[in-house]
């Protein structure tokens, strides 16, 4: 598993991933953004959804930042994150 300084990288990386067309992805990106995919399998179905929404409103914001929680445990858990 790559390393990332932050959740806010981590998600950063995952978004830019996800706007690349499949075809347009090299082998290294590609099997990136399938890890990432799997690593976010570990929160629940609206955790993930409120990470993939681009929505500003303060509902959406406050899903985001309570799923970005768990998931900052869970990249620590793994060795994701620097510090």
């Amino acid at each position: 598993m790559h390393r990332y300084s932050s959740v806010s990288a981590f998600l950063a990386h995952y978004h830019a991933l996800r706007r690349v067309p499949p075809s347009s992805l090299g082998e290294e990106d590609r099997k990136r953004l399938d890890a990432i995919e799997k690593l976010l399998e570990v929160l629940r179905p609206e955790e993930r959804e409120a990470i993939a929404a681009d929505s500003d409103d303060a509902a959406a914001k406050r899903h985001r930042e309570r799923a970005a929680m768990h998931l900052r445990r869970e990249l620590a858990a793994r060795g994701a994150l620097d510090g």
